[in-house]
């Protein structure tokens, strides 16, 4: 197959040059301007050497002044240019070398960005068209999105600015001041225990209701997903996504094993946090489902440090996305929304639930904020709902049981002192593992054998 060659004549070196493809008799300009790295092209509309020569040399001037005084060189439709930024940040992700924010950026712009923006010249985008997309995607979105997600969307919008800025299709002078209308972040979707345990009940069901045996696989993986996230409060897909076998370490505190788990990446980067005990079970269950780690205990498995995914398909591959069948499942089980917030749930609400139930455990603030990876600041901002409940201990003797359901709350979590059993029930439900009560929990098996002695000495 013959390859076409285009005619390439040079009229000032690595500056202006003419070409002529193949298929057109019409010349195109090729310039660059000093400090800008892009090679713009315009055609000349002329056949004729010379006249291409003179209308190229005249194009190339007006250009240089325009940048010099601070005037776009061309203009290039916001499409255009996203499409370069949003190309950038899918290679950085394929390579592992993107920001955490990136999956975020790519999301604002296919969303967002791009169905609003996308027809307007870039050098167009003025702060009354910024003012119209606020109205626009509080339509589409049918609210005002929260600070933290319009600030994503700035971000994107930036980029793409940044990008149009470098290649000279509009200037910093004419770049538009991004505003954000949204509120301080409220209380967010949530579950609570019963919801959780129904939930999980549900999985038989779930899982048999898949119509492809791929679906079967990824709801089964999800089962023990959910837990898992209910068991460690990580992030759903920026954490759990990237954890592997040999990011678990075994050590040994107090004479007793304790999982400790190193993420490599996260919203502010690669963290360490100790496992709840439940978590053996689950890592159990993850071994199980491995075809090839199937033949080999979960000591060994840890030991050997294997480089391989956790949540992986029995076939070795990776679901696509866990919130569609996870979003599928609530709704099933009729749990979408949240009664408390009028939210819809999602994976995060998860996180959310892990929070509560460790600062209903008494943990502190500041423990709880370097375990899960995140500020003083947003844990009391979030779950400043559960003060009177973290001071559950403070009212023993003193609560009326009739005064409140507040109160009634309060007297149930104070009858009910078994360490973490709200997550161990939801992660032995989920893996149908049971985890004995002497590994749960040293302290209260002293109590329960001591008060077992006691009766019998009684009895007898």
């Amino acid at each position: 197959m013959r390859i076409p060659h285009s005619e390439t004549v040079v009229i000032k070196p690595e500056l202006i040059r003419l070409v002529r493809r193949v298929d057109s008799k019409k010349w195109q300009v090729h310039y660059k301007l000093e400090n800008v790295k892009t090679w713009f092209r315009r055609s000349t509309d002329s056949t004729d050497i010379k006249e291409a020569t003179k209308i190229a040399e005249r194009i190339w001037m007006k250009a240089t002044f325009d940048h010099e005084e601070g005037r776009p060189i061309t203009s290039k439709k916001f499409k255009n240019v996203s499409d370069i930024v949003l190309q950038r940040l899918l290679d950085e992700i394929e390579a592992g070398t993107a920001k955490p924010s990136a999956r975020d950026y790519v999301s604002a712009i296919k969303l967002y960005l791009v169905p609003f923006y996308g027809n307007y010249n870039i050098d167009g985008v003025k702060p009354a068209v910024i003012s119209e997309f606020h109205i626009w995607r509080r339509n589409k979105v049918g609210r005002e999105l929260s600070g933290s997600a319009q600030n994503n969307h700035n971000a994107a919008l930036n980029l793409i600015f940044e990008e149009a800025i470098e290649r000279g299709y509009m200037t910093a002078y004419e770049r538009p001041q991004l505003k954000n209308t949204g509120g301080d972040s409220d209380r967010r979707a949530e579950f609570n225990q019963e919801e959780l345990e129904t939930l999980m009940a549900s999985v038989p069901k779930f899982i048999s209701d898949g119509r492809t045996l791929r679906t079967r696989m990824i709801r089964e993986l999800l089962s023990i997903y959910v837990p898992f996230m209910a068991a460690t409060g990580m992030r759903p897909g920026t954490e759990a996504e990237f954890l592997e076998w040999r990011h678990i370490d075994v050590e040994i505190r107090d004479g007793q094993p304790v999982l400790h788990f190193r993420l490599q990446k996260g919203k502010r980067g690669p963290r360490n946090f100790v496992a709840h005990n439940s978590c053996w079970l689950l890592l159990e269950r993850l071994r199980q489902l491995s075809p090839d780690l199937s033949d080999m205990t979960l000591e060994a498995v840890l030991k050997k440090r294997v480089p391989k995914l956790l949540f992986r398909l029995s076939d070795g591959s990776v679901p696509d996305n866990w919130n569609k069948p996870f979003r599928q499942w609530l709704e099933d089980t009729e749990l979408l929304n949240c009664p408390v917030t009028n939210k819809e749930r999602s994976l995060y609400s998860l996180r959310h639930y892990y929070a509560t139930q460790r600062l209903l455990e008494s943990i502190p603030i500041h423990d709880l904020a370097e375990q899960m990876g995140t500020s003083v600041l947003m844990i009391t901002k979030h779950y400043s709902h559960l003060t009177s409940l973290m001071k559950a201990k403070q009212f023993a003797g003193v609560v009326d049981e009739t005064a409140s359901s507040e109160a009634a709350q309060i007297k149930a979590i104070m009858a009910a002192q078994m360490a973490n059993s709200n997550i161990m029930n939801l992660v032995q439900m989920g893996t149908g593992l049971i985890m004995p009560l002497v590994v749960q929990s040293a302290k209260l098996t002293d109590d329960f054998e001591h008060r077992l002695k006691t009766q019998q000495k009684r009895s007898t």
